[in-house]
């Protein structure tokens, strides 16, 4: 059955090998984008360790995704699996992948395409991710902090960022966002009035 799956899959023309490749790195891009957005979930640095695995089984590079990423003290592999290789019938080679990374100690999350697709969701990350390197002083940290935790541990997006003195002051609330402390709610449209929130222990 697997070696079914395994030549069918591989069956695809080549002329649409770099149209496959392209929308592979644009499908990276957004799981990337999504996991730094969501709180507490840290990207960990790729060893292939997965990779290696799924090619044995017949996965070429371009039809999984695999971001590595602790949630918790837990280390994971997300594996993302585009809506085009789950409709050719190549979901039972992700479940034997499942399968032999935790014969070796590791944990695979298959997550489908459609998930990371979903918007606003995508788009939401795309803005705060982009925020990634945006500084942010002790000073303008210490007003958002206090503003917070004066008004219940939550507070609107346009009220943060006029707290933040230098720079850009919405990349730099969504900033803190990227680093772990501030969390937003992903599924609903980005808007001023967007609720930020601290994160909660253990969250």
């Amino acid at each position: 059955m697997l070696e079914a799956n395994s030549a069918r899959m591989q069956s695809e023309p080549c002329k649409c090998r770099s149209q496959q490749e392209r929308e592979g790195k644009s499908l990276r891009r957004a799981a990337e984008a999504l996991v730094m957005a969501y709180p507490g979930i840290r990207r960990l640095p790729d060893d292939h360790g997965i990779e290696e695995t799924a090619a044995e089984l017949g996965l070429e590079p371009h039809e999984l995704v695999v971001v590595p990423v602790a949630i918790g003290h837990r280390a994971v592999d997300l594996v993302v699996v585009p809506t085009r290789t789950r409709r050719r019938g190549g979901m039972p080679l992700f479940f034997e992948l499942k399968a032999s990374a935790a014969t070796i100690g590791r944990t695979v999350v298959l997550v489908p395409e459609s998930f990371v697709r979903r918007e606003p969701r995508l788009t939401n990350a795309f803005v705060i991710a982009e925020a990634a390197e945006t500084a942010v002083g002790a000073t303008d940290r210490m007003r958002m902090l206090v503003h917070l935790i004066e008004n219940g541990g939550s507070a609107p997006l346009l009220d943060l960022a006029g707290l933040v003195n230098s720079g850009d002051p919405v990349a730099g609330v969504l900033g803190l966002v990227v680093e772990g402390g501030l969390h937003m709610d992903l599924d609903a449209r980005l808007m001023p009035s967007s609720q930020v929130h601290l994160v909660e222990p253990g969250l």
